[in-house]
């Protein structure tokens, strides 16, 4: 499962990458993301109908409407940030958005502190600063070093030469972390605050609100771009690699909330850093990608900082 996580994470960026056309993603991210969270919202309720003992009724009913409010807050949360993740694409290449992703690592920690109470000691701290610092020299020496015409069409074929950052692809990028942080660790505390409840059920409340979200969003974005009522449609722009980012991330969104509940957030921070290998593979013989030096620099910083918030030191095991 977790090798598919990787995968499924180091590929989503380059994917979306190879929907564009002319600089521009052809498909609604809001009708993606839609169907993204319908499919695990079917799953879900499938699940629960088969495997547990339902007692319908209208107590239960209102129990569970009550029940579902607070999973409103991640819901909205995803919805941002599932949306965002596609329209950031555009503003760096697939390696640059993965390096920069690992900033999750750090809003995670801080929010795992602040939340959780859990305590982070003295090398943890230390690690969350040095992946910081590779993140920012990462980004400041690619983005200067931009000419931020990286992209050219090759028989319907996007060649990135070098790897580049938009300057709106900074703060882009910086709001995708905290928002992602924030949803992870507070989806975490909801599900292990109701540890005994169903997961199948608490999928349930998540997935219903994401549908929701995404659909009036879809919804909307269609009627304001169409210029006719024959002109709606709501698959519009959508390929095979759009199909195969909704079969992957439906399959990761499942996988990952059974690891969150029964393990932690932990897990998926080890599998977004090391889906940094997957990316590098793909851009590289897809689109040619040339990796520059601030790569290697921060690839090695992510690696040790990663070794270092996830070691204990000796002194913390006496």
């Amino acid at each position: 499962m977790i090798i598919f996580q990787i995968i499924a994470y180091g590929s989503y960026s380059v994917l979306v990458h190879l929907c564009e056309k002319n600089g521009v993603i052809t498909f609604s991210s809001a009708t993606m993301n839609f169907i993204i969270e319908f499919m695990k919202l079917l799953f879900s309720l499938n699940a629960f109908i088969c495997l547990e003992q339902i007692h319908l009724n209208k107590i239960q009913f209102l129990s569970w409407f009550k029940q579902s409010i607070f999973y409103s807050i991640p819901a909205i949360l995803y919805f941002i940030n599932n949306n965002l993740a596609v329209h950031i694409q555009i503003y760096m290449d697939p390696t640059s958005y993965q390096i920069l992703s690992n900033f999750k690592i750090l809003t995670t920690a801080i929010l795992y502190r602040l939340i959780m109470k859990k305590r982070l000691i003295k090398q943890q701290w230390f690690a969350l600063i040095l992946l910081f610092f590779g993140g920012l020299t990462y980004s400041l020496g690619t983005y200067k070093n931009s000419s931020f015409i990286s992209k050219t069409m090759t028989n319907s074929t996007i060649t990135m030469q070098e790897m580049y950052i938009h300057p709106l692809g900074i703060p882009m990028i910086v709001i995708y972390c905290t928002l992602s942080g924030l949803a992870g660790v507070y989806i975490e505390w909801i599900l292990k605050r109701y540890y005994s409840e169903s997961l199948h059920l608490q999928n349930i409340f998540l997935y219903t609100y994401g549908t929701f979200l995404n659909l009036i969003s879809a919804i909307s974005m269609m009627i304001t771009t169409s210029k006719t009522i024959n002109n709606l449609n709501l698959f519009h722009g959508f390929t095979f690699y759009t199909w195969l980012i909704v079969i992957t991330q439906v399959l990761n969104g499942l996988i990952m909330s059974v690891i969150i509940k029964y393990s932690s957030n932990i897990i998926r921070l080890f599998v977004i850093s090391f889906s940094l290998i997957i990316t590098a593979f793909l851009s590289f013989f897809i689109f040619h990608i040339n990796f520059n030096i601030y790569f290697f620099i921060s690839f090695v910083t992510i690696i040790c900082a990663f070794s270092l918030y996830y070691t204990k030191s000796i002194t913390s095991n006496v």
